[in-house]
């Protein structure tokens, strides 16, 4: 399966809008500590011309059924990424560029030149030597892959196969944030390590993606960074949009609930870019899942040395929906099934979903909800209108079953407060109105 054609149902460009803060210098960790900010979570244009949200809460695809009948061919938006804006370079190099928001690595990439089989980005690809605050890492540095040459080179290292990945060269550089409100003044990380890449693979720019912007939770990624400044708690809510309201990624005190009331679990493996949960197993309406979802649904080592299985929760995946450990699915799938059938719902094939029903409305809002049991009892529950979309009469489910791993997905987590706090070493959720928590 090339996991480079999957894309989220999300379509959403994360905007930097920084509140009035200090700014934070990442070469002393004593200094320049920032109370919070908020980066602006905005709809992209194409939003709507596939998938909207009607009266009755659940997504809908808009694209036609082609040819076939019984073939349903949705258009999964390929621009359905979370997106910052930053500056990057001073003087003559400073530029305003796109990232796309990565949770599940560390090391900040774009595009520099020069450039083997370049993509479309907007502004032109970061020109190194025209910066003067741009400065090469020393070959010998341990950050270097593999060390020594003339270069400090690097190459990403993508959780998942077929995802994006590039190599290049290691450099420090500045990157600012654009800021709001009555005397506010930029945010300025003025030694982010940054790579320089100029061989790409599989990175879906859209004609405006520069690179990445990492939010994993390891040493150099923008969460990290901010930690050095005593700011360790970043926070979403996600909504599916609809006209020009945009929610909010929050960092530190903008963060607008109090954990203390919310559900958390721990985040696993602190040596781990990505976001690791005990999923300790998984029920539909009452009844819990057997197949010993627990043992299949915790990571492991293999013989070989690689790891198998596990949890993730991840905003940036290139599938929207979740995806699932393949045993683990096919219990969920049979369950979901079994269901249908006593029901006397038809089970119809279509194009890009592994199961799909044809329902009518009363069916729907009796759909009994899946909830994800994590460790000590804290559970996340999936009502039907986070599990399916809808085509006409057709309600399809968007966890799809993975060979490796399970990852919580973005359309799976709408409607749902997520902290997460490195320096407690766990995430917080709870149910919301995330539509409160928006703009214009």
């Amino acid at each position: 399966m090339d996991l480079c054609n999957h894309a989220l149902l999300l379509h959403l460009v994360l905007a930097a809008l920084l509140h009035p803060a200090v700014v934070v210098a990442v070469d002393d960790a004593t200094s320049g500590r920032s109370k919070g900010f908020s980066l602006r979570l905005v709809p992209s244009p194409g939003w709507n011309s596939t998938i909207h949200v009607d009266d009755d809460g659940f997504v809908h695809l808009n694209e036609p059924v082609e040819h076939a009948p019984n073939v349903l061919r949705p258009h999964m938006p390929h621009k359905e990424r979370y997106n910052i804006i930053t500056t990057v370079g001073t003087g003559h190099g400073r530029r305003t560029y796109t990232l796309a928001m990565e949770m599940t690595q560390s090391l900040t990439w774009m595009q520099c030149v020069p450039i083997q089989n370049p993509f479309q980005q907007v502004s032109p690809p970061f020109n190194p030597t025209a910066s003067p605050s741009f400065h090469p890492l020393a070959p010998t540095n341990h950050l270097c892959s593999p060390p020594g040459g003339s270069l400090c080179r690097f190459r990403s290292n993508p959780m998942f196969l077929s995802v994006a990945s590039a190599s290049g060269a290691l450099g420090h550089e500045t990157m600012s944030f654009a800021a709001s409100g009555h005397g506010a003044t930029p945010a300025v990380d003025p030694a982010v390590v940054i790579g320089c890449a100029h061989i790409s693979k599989c990175f879906r720019s859209h004609g405006v993606l520069a690179g990445i912007l990492a939010l994993g939770k390891t040493y150099l990624s923008l969460i990290w960074l901010l930690g050095r400044g005593g700011l360790h708690s970043f926070s979403y809510c996600l909504f599916f949009p609809q006209g020009n309201r945009h929610g909010f990624l929050r960092f530190g005190s903008d963060i607008p609930v109090d954990t203390r009331h919310m559900k958390s679990t721990r985040l696993l493996y602190p040596e781990a870019s990505a976001y690791y949960v005990n999923l300790a197993g998984i029920s539909f309406g009452r009844t819990w899942l057997g197949g010993n979802l627990t043992e299949v649904l915790r990571r492991r080592k293999l013989a070989d040395g690689s790891w198998h299985s596990g949890c993730v929760l991840d905003t940036g995946m290139f599938w929207g929906g979740t995806f699932m450990i393949r045993h683990a699915y096919d219990i969920l799938e049979h369950a979901l099934v079994e269901h249908g059938r006593r029901l006397g719902v038809p089970r119809v094939p279509r194009h890009n979903f592994g199961l799909c029903f044809r329902v009518t409305w009363a069916i729907l809002s009796h759909w009994p909800t899946v909830t994800l049991h994590f460790e000590s009892e804290q559970d996340l529950v999936l009502t039907p209108k986070k599990l399916f979309v809808l085509q006409d009469q057709d309600m399809c489910l968007t966890v799809k079953p993975n060979p490796q791993i399970t990852v919580i997905g973005p359309a799976t987590q709408v409607g749902t407060r997520f902290v997460y706090d490195l320096a407690a070493s766990r995430v917080y959720f709870a149910p919301e109105n995330c539509n409160a928590d928006t703009g214009v």
